[in-house]
């Protein structure tokens, strides 16, 4: 079921993604292998909304960042804002969507220049883009350190002076300085102290509710997810295998490897136990299983969920699985 074409008012739009990368294998590097990263994904992101992107590490989130911000190209499908194809959109065009998408990376140490100031990287944007004079300038970046909680006579201080919860603001800061309408943040959190992390994730929703811009918020922490996300989309091996209204996902999750996850989340009483649902290793993305990627692992696998590769079925209002098992076509 094709769960972007029914959804013609979203802000973004990924249909039927995938992208591909040629490596090299062999002692001698001389063979090409083709890994793929991302393989027919699709969703939507609504003005104001935060959708959670949360599976295992290599399973294709950051990619999917990288694709919706352009700096990555996709092999195949479009990516859509306002329903113009910007993944088709030759590079010196793509000017307007870097103001419209901007992105928060995952560490603070080094995604900011050491050899700017903190004021000065928060304004980089806006002057780059040519937007109002000098004064203008300083008045805003004034007001986006207000903004994010950080006292405006700091901008004179170089990124080694702050902490890591300090910079990322400061990231976050730069990526509000041109009044973007979606911000994808690259797993912003995870490397920042539990009690630092809280503070950003409380401070994000709050400039989501101030400015109404949207997020994709990649993670693999799912008590993160949970807590500022208003839909949740779940990843395995390069493919979307769950997507539900946050509240739908946590209380009646159908995938069996979102199932996984939400066993494997740590409690006050310990790690929750995952029963029979995990098994195995993560396949290779060179050399993924037939069928159902997640069948060499799964517990309910059946003979048929070797042959035919499931799709996104709605099982739900606004929830869709991709599981032979769970989501059996009609």
């Amino acid at each position: 079921m094709n769960i972007v074409s029914s959804m013609s008012k979203a802000l973004l739009e990924v249909d039927n993604v995938s992208k591909q990368f040629l490596v090299r294998r062999g002692a001698f590097g001389g063979v090409q292998a083709t890994i793929n990263a991302v393989e027919g994904v699709s969703f939507e992101i609504h003005r104001g909304e935060t959708l959670g992107l949360v599976g295992e590490s290599g399973c294709g989130k950051s990619t999917i960042a990288k694709l919706i911000t352009c700096l990555y190209r996709p092999t195949s499908g479009q990516i859509r804002l306002d329903g113009v194809a910007v993944s088709d959109l030759p590079e010196r065009r793509l000017r307007n969507l870097r103001s419209r998408v901007q992105m928060v990376f995952q560490d603070p140490y080094s995604s900011l220049n050491p050899r700017m100031t903190a004021g000065d990287i928060v304004g980089e944007p806006i002057r780059e883009h040519g937007r109002g004079s000098a004064r203008d300038r300083r008045d805003r970046v004034d007001r986006l350190f207000r903004q994010v909680g950080l006292r405006p006579e700091l901008a004179a201080n170089y990124p080694d002076a702050f902490s890591g919860g300090q910079r990322q603001r400061i990231g976050l800061a730069r990526a509000l300085a041109l009044a973007p309408e979606l911000i994808v943040a690259d797993e912003p959190v995870s490397a920042l102290d539990v009690s630092v992390q809280a503070q950003v994730i409380n401070l994000m929703v709050r400039l989501r509710n101030e400015t109404g811009v949207a997020y994709l918020f990649v993670s693999h922490d799912l008590a993160v997810v949970e807590h500022i996300s208003d839909r949740v989309a779940v990843m395995y091996l390069g493919q979307l295998v769950e997507i539900a209204p946050k509240h739908t996902l946590f209380s009646d999750s159908r995938h069996p490897y979102t199932e996984m996850l939400m066993q494997s989340v740590p409690t006050m009483e310990g790690r929750r136990k995952a029963r029979r649902l995990v098994v195995g290793e993560v396949p290779s993305p060179i050399d993924p299983p037939s069928g159902c990627r997640y069948r060499t692992r799964c517990p309910l696998a059946e003979s048929h969920c070797a042959q035919a590769v499931p799709v996104l079925r709605r099982v739900g209002k606004g929830h869709f699985v991709s599981c032979h098992v769970r989501a059996p076509a009609s």
